[in-house]
């Protein structure tokens, strides 16, 4: 299947998925509200915290809002296109990858963006109302292209953690942490962490890819940096099929008929 049949499909289950938050409107509005609430509440901390000791490490509030900017849109897309991505273990371990696998799709893929969350919603208008504000127009091209990095680090890291369910029982809440981690850590700048704890989440645990290294990026870019991440960004997305396919073939059906309605 092409990389535009792909886009086709992406975008059609979007759709689909959109139309049915819609209906149910009152619902949609308050887990969106309810993330963006959340965010604001991290935004004050940040505003008492910066008030206090005016930098940390080099960044100051302004450098805190730029890796929101990034972190956040690239999470809330990633949860609205790809909202499976924290549940890939849970239908591993119960079998019910038996409908993916009837498809002439691609079965990662498809497996990834077959419902959407729209708690992500609040993430993505969040972060992108904070990016108006602080980026000029001329940033966009590069901000675009570093938020696509991270929605795509993100579905990576998801597929990995995913697919440990193929070898190890019981992988789901462990996948899950590692997501969550991720977030968790990328609202921190990667610049105060040292030593190993700086090398794990730029390699198992990849949250400076996906908020802090962006954010410098923005701030004063550097090919060096911009090269690595583009360069994380491919390995992360090989390393997630290569193990999601050796996965598969340790996949036993749980004989089961789902229906899609």
């Amino acid at each position: 299947m092409s990389i535009k049949t792909e886009l086709l499909l992406i975008l059609q289950y979007f759709k689909i998925n959109l139309k049915t938050a819609i209906e149910y409107r009152a619902n949609f509005i308050i887990q969106a509200g309810a993330m963006v609430l959340n965010n604001c509440m991290w935004i004050v901390f940040w505003w008492i915290f910066m008030n206090k000791f005016e930098s940390l490490n080099g960044w100051d509030l302004n450098g805190i809002f730029q890796l929101y900017a990034v972190l956040m849109v690239s999470w809330g897309l990633a949860s609205m296109f790809f909202g499976k991505k924290g549940y890939i273990a849970q239908s591993i371990a119960e079998g019910k990858l038996d409908f993916h696998l009837s498809l002439p799709k691609n079965v990662m893929l498809h497996l990834l963006h077959g419902k959407a969350s729209w708690l992500g919603a609040g993430d993505f208008f969040f972060g992108l109302m904070i990016a108006i504000l602080i980026y000029p127009f001329s940033a966009v091209p590069l901000y675009s292209v570093l938020v696509l990095c991270g929605v795509v680090i993100f579905a990576s890291i998801a597929i990995i953690a995913g697919s440990l369910a193929f070898f190890f029982k019981n992988a789901h809440e462990t996948s899950r942490t590692m997501l969550h981690s991720m977030v968790i850590f990328g609202f921190y700048p990667l610049d105060i962490f040292h030593g190993a704890s700086k090398i794990i989440l730029l390699t198992l645990l990849p949250a400076g890819f996906v908020a802090s290294v962006p954010a410098m990026l923005l701030q004063e870019f550097n090919w060096p940096w911009f090269l690595a991440l583009i360069g994380a960004t491919f390995t992360f997305a090989a390393i997630a099929t290569i193990v999601f396919y050796i996965g598969l073939r340790r996949y036993e059906s749980g004989n089961m008929m789902n229906v899609r309605v």
